[in-house]
């Protein structure tokens, strides 16, 4: 049911113009009077040298900068236009929130709402900087990273939740300033996303491959969805986690693939140009969401300042649009120089390293072509340390019953046993999901759940599952061990619990980009494995990966 509905979505847009598909809400800034970047306080000297660099640039160098290189030939996930005269290399824009994906020999970290269930201010940083190491060593000049409430969480089925800090817009503000201090001290431009009020998968953007579109839904939507917010809500709600970005610092903001109030985020005059770069005097620049944009002069005038991944817009139609004075000279400018001065204010023009990542996807012998060189450089150096404590900090005990002994902590059971698939390893293996880690919805990661799918997975070196972990102390303990890793086995489970005086019952929800859920239940048999389980064994725990 949900693959026709691609079909039908992608099949209208293909009939679609993309000079007709664009709404936009620039009635008070018809032409474009700025804000002009200055560097602000902080980037005074980077701000001027990067205005130096581009008087000496011609137009069409200038517009290589902005507009990305086609993902068909991009090294990595998004790649500016070089100008090698003047020693600007095609930077390297790569995912993403949980890792360098989907880079081989780089850790998985936890994801941000995992660390932000640690309340811990050392360990959001420590797991920013960690990762800002791990992308640099790889050679990515712009982490696509963190998600700065955009998600927010306005719904708890919303498919991209997992990727955010927290639905509080107070711990998503302290996450989001930390973690652009973290990626930017190891001097990898940080982008603060999605920007704004990027709540939902359903509708978000026609566009794109993992568009779901509901079955019931009595029509396909032409133009992503609109969120609508009146202005109190948006700044006391939504914006805080962003203006936290921009205070740490934050290089790039990513535009969304929704509307604002009717205006593709994109190119949205009152958010981009009166709030970021007005009220909040942003310094950096407005990058978009991957083939989220979606008119030429609209986004030019409305703010957004790099095309990714370079596709449909911008290019020669920038450079026309220059040339017959539609838009600015100076508004041209004035996106270079906002993309130029982190790159300078970063040091990057200094001996940063080439790009050393397989972006293909591990086992793939096309990137080496294109790429010659070593692309399996291991960058995880001890990070497992960090990863380690967020995973023990962030566990969140939500009942303990410990009537007759029992409950946690556990003490010495003489017969435990385990169950469900999410307590033991994928069968597929760690790559059985893609590059994406974008599994299937009816049954998805079949293992133990280490991070949700999208652009914002990344891929594991290694899982340790729980059901390793029990054994290896129950031989300690003197525990007899039996496992049952079939959810849907319910006989079994029913007859293993029966002779336990311990259960754990491992279960699990999952996570991705391009979809919400349909529900707040467990996934694959959860619920019933639960009951099943507990309904024979008075001391039967619960964990969720979730």
């Amino acid at each position: 049911m949900r693959r026709s509905f691609l079909a039908a979505s992608l099949a209208l847009y293909s009939s679609l113009s993309a000079a007709t598909r664009g709404e936009s809400r620039q009635d008070n800034n018809p032409t474009w009077s700025g804000p002009l970047a200055d560097g602000g306080n902080a980037w005074k000297d980077a701000h001027a040298k990067a205005k130096q660099v581009v008087s000496q640039m011609t137009l069409e160098e200038k517009v290589n900068i902005t507009t990305g290189i086609d993902v068909i030939i991009s090294i990595c996930a998004g790649n500016t236009g070089a100008v090698p005269r003047l020693n600007i290399p095609a930077m390297c824009l790569q995912d993403g929130p949980a890792g360098v994906r989907p880079a081989d020999f780089a850790s998985q970290f936890p994801a941000q709402i995992t660390v932000g269930a640690t309340w811990d201010r050392e360990l959001i940083y420590e797991r920013a900087a960690a990762l800002g190491a791990e992308f640099r060593g790889k050679g990515v000049h712009v982490a696509l990273a963190p998600v700065t409430g955009g998600p927010l969480g306005r719904s708890p089925l919303g498919g991209r939740n997992w990727e955010g800090f927290s639905s509080d817009p107070y711990l998503s503000s302290i996450g989001s300033y930390l973690s652009v201090k973290g990626f930017q001290d190891k001097g990898v431009v940080a982008t603060s996303k999605h920007y704004a009020l990027y709540e939902q998968e359903t509708y978000r953007n026609t566009d794109l491959p993992f568009q779901y579109m509901p079955p019931d839904a009595p029509h396909v939507h032409p133009l992503p969805i609109s969120s609508d917010v009146d202005d109190a809500t948006f700044h006391e709600t939504y914006l805080p986690s962003f203006v936290e970005a921009v205070r740490a610092g934050t290089g790039s903001i990513m535009c969304a693939y929704n509307r604002v109030n009717g205006s593709h985020a994109c190119e949205d005059d009152v958010t981009l140009n009166k709030i970021l770069k007005g009220e909040l005097n942003y310094q950096g620049y407005v990058m978009s969401d991957w083939f989220a944009h979606w008119t030429n002069e609209g986004a030019a005038l409305g703010g957004m300042d790099m095309s990714m991944p370079g596709t449909d817009f911008w290019g020669a139609d920038l450079v026309a649009l220059v040339n017959n004075g539609t838009v600015p000279a100076t508004r041209l400018d004035d996106m270079v120089h906002r993309i130029l001065t982190p790159y300078y204010a970063l040091g990057q023009d200094r001996d940063f390293p080439p790009v050393q990542l397989n972006t293909s996807g591990i086992g793939s012998d096309s990137y080496p072509g294109i790429n010659p060189g070593s692309t399996n450089v291991n960058v995880q150096a001890d990070h497992y340390k960090v990863i380690r404590k967020i995973g023990e900090d962030s566990a969140t005990l939500l009942k303990n019953v410990r009537t007759n002994g029992g409950g946690l902590p556990l003490k010495k059971p003489r017969f435990l046993a385990v169950f469900g698939q999410d307590a033991g390893a994928n069968p597929d293996g760690l790559f059985a999901c893609g590059n994406l880690n974008h599994c299937s919805t009816e049954h998805a990661n079949n293992g133990t759940v280490s991070a949700g799918g999208g652009s914002g997975a990344a891929y594991a070196p290694y899982i340790v599952t729980p059901l390793d972990g029990i054994q290896l102390r129950a031989r300690a303990d003197s525990t007899q061990v039996n496992w049952m890793l079939n959810d849907l086995d319910l006989k079994t489970a029913k007859s293993n619990a029966i002779i336990a005086d311990t259960s754990i019952v491992f279960t699990y929800t999952y996570q991705t980009e391009g979809i919400d859920r349909d529900n707040l239940t467990l996934w694959s048999n959860g619920d019933a494995l639960i009951n099943t389980v507990a309904s024979e064994c008075n001391n039967t725990i619960v964990v969720i990966h979730s």
